[in-house]
């Protein structure tokens, strides 16, 4: 065990704590009321062409296709086909959508997959590897403030308009998503033997969130009103942000020990544990600094001026692959991200397609992913992170592909089928979070958990195209999809190390070491063997 999580375990667990893991879970609460909204904000409506009424029209639809796109107007005897340039949308479960205002309003409208990936394309840039505010400057949660503040005015702003008889139509690009949870700060900042625990636990608010979305969905018809209504609880969560302290594991990696030395005496206070005096406390906080360094103390100073910056900015934004452990890493944490997110949201989002009431497929997707938060504490305490996040790679796989030849008019065991994927891939997705939260080092860990996030976003846009584009030629084929991609990233996964029971290591260069001090043990203890096999019996 690093000394770091001996001096947590000497700070303990209290209210120091317990307001960090409360802060944490209530802004995961808020995140499934807006990605998640777009099954309500942009679903698939039927729609027909808004003729001119002077007109005889005769509509023409091909009937391979569900959109309405030409129709023939007979004048004086003469027939003309004109393309349809305005739609009428079916109202009877929405009052108002993205989708019918969109299109309905506009010439070149964009089809239901293009709006689902348009409401995830804002978040690429605040996951982006080279964004400098997520952690180089200023830390975890800092940047949180200041989105949570602009997402609030910004959805105000629209209410505000619909209220001024301003209906211009809203593009699905101004409607941006609250940043993704700041969960480095809850897992290095618990005592050791508690981190499955807050790792898990931690993502109930997702799931009870979820189960509050349909409601939200079903009681909220007017897309304006539910965005504006989901968006008000962050102006809450805004005292919680000026109240959490920044990591001290982060401060002190990155040379910062007096903040650090701050915020470990807070939480001695809050928490009624005695720790060092000051002095020795910052000693203590100096070698956990050169532990956590490591190899890097007789590396070369940096070269000065702006040569010496440029390569600063190169071996920053390269952290994440530069050196052969890490890069493993990552690069499978990315797969399994993208995998992810494509085959969770396109199960999250695709009740539509199942033939099923999308306000109780929402609530039911919510209770199926409770068990995520509560029975897996336990099994991965016992069964490691990368064996319970395979298993449910593998179940998802087994519940989709089985899915993909159930007949359409067996409701029971499509939706049986369904839910059962939606619960394993929600739980190895918690369980991935976690793992990847405890394989990337404290010095590149916000990077790479953001990184790692904008690859299941880039996913989640995949899923409504393939959706619709699969769908086209059968209902069969995504799901065959989303079922091989869970097999294969569940393949992947058992490339990646266990982590249980193991420290969080504190920088690449950490890492490295501990890879290739593994790697000399098993020649040695291999050779040890064969020594003892060779001598002779006496």
């Amino acid at each position: 065990m690093s000394k770091f999580d001996d001096l947590l375990q000497q700070l303990g667990t209290g209210k120091w704590n317990l307001l960090i893991v409360i802060s944490v879970g209530y802004w995961i609460f808020q995140i499934p009321l807006h990605s998640m909204g777009a099954a309500f904000l942009t679903p698939d409506l039927t729609y027909s062409c808004r003729t001119p009424h002077e007109a005889n029209v005769d509509i023409q639809a091909d009937n391979e296709t569900r959109s309405q796109c030409s129709y023939n107007v007979t004048i004086e005897g003469n027939t003309e086909e004109h393309v349809c340039s305005q739609w009428d949308f079916d109202n009877t479960t929405y009052t108002n959508t993205i989708t019918s205002e969109v299109r309905s309003q506009t010439h070149a409208f964009l089809g239901h997959c293009g709006l689902l990936c348009l409401w995830q394309h804002p978040l690429l840039a605040a996951q982006h590897p080279c964004n400098p505010g997520r952690s180089l400057r200023h830390g975890n949660h800092a940047p949180d403030v200041r989105v949570c503040w602009l997402y609030t005015l910004v959805t105000a702003e629209k209410q505000t308009d619909k209220q001024k008889g301003n209906t211009r139509p809203q593009t699905p690009n101004r409607q941006q998503q609250p940043p993704d949870p700041p969960l480095p700060p809850a897992m290095e900042t618990c005592d050791p033997r508690h981190r499955s625990l807050v790792g898990i636990l931690v993502f109930l608010p997702w799931s009870l969130s979820i189960i509050s979305l349909g409601g939200f969905g079903y009681a909220l018809r007017d897309w304006r009103w539910f965005v504006f209504t989901v968006s008000l609880p962050m102006l809450v969560f805004l005292p919680a942000l000026w109240f959490m302290d920044e990591s001290p594991r982060w401060l002190i990696v990155r040379g910062r020990h007096e903040a650090a030395l701050r915020v470990l005496q807070r939480a001695s206070r809050w928490n009624g544990a005695k720790l060092l005096p000051e002095e020795d406390l910052l000693a203590l906080i100096g070698d956990v600094q050169r532990e956590a360094h490591g190899d890097q103390r007789h590396s070369k100073p940096p070269t000065p001026g702006f040569l010496g910056f440029l390569q600063l900015v190169v071996k920053e934004v390269t952290a994440l692959v530069r050196t052969r452990r890490m890069r493993d890493i990552t690069l499978s944490l990315y797969f399994n991200f993208l995998m992810l997110g494509m085959v969770y949201f396109g199960l999250s989002l695709g009740g539509d397609k199942f033939g099923v009431d999308p306000f109780i497929y929402m609530v039911l997707s919510g209770v199926m992913e409770i068990p995520g938060g509560t029975v897996l504490i336990p099994i991965v305490e016992k069964l490691g992170r990368r064996l319970t996040s395979g298993v449910g790679f593998f179940i998802t796989a087994g519940a989709l592909l089985v899915l993909g030849v159930t007949p359409s008019g067996i409701n029971w065991l499509v939706t049986t089928m369904a839910m059962i994927g939606k619960l394993a891939i929600s739980a190895a997705f918690q369980v991935v979070f976690l793992h990847a939260t405890e394989l990337f080092p404290t010095e590149v860990r916000v990077r790479g958990l953001g990184t790692c996030i904008m690859m299941g976003h880039v996913g989640s846009m995949t899923a409504p195209f393939l959706v619709e584009g699969l769908g086209s030629i059968g209902t069969w084929l995504p799901l065959v999809v989303f079922g091989g991609a869970s097999l294969l990233a569940g393949i992947v996964n058992l490339r990646l190390p266990e982590t249980r029971g193991e420290p969080l290591q504190d920088t690449v260069a950490g890492l490295e070491a501990i890879g290739n001090t593994r790697k000399q043990k098993i020649p040695s203890a291999a050779k040890q063997e064969g020594r003892e096999e060779s001598m002779p019996l006496h």
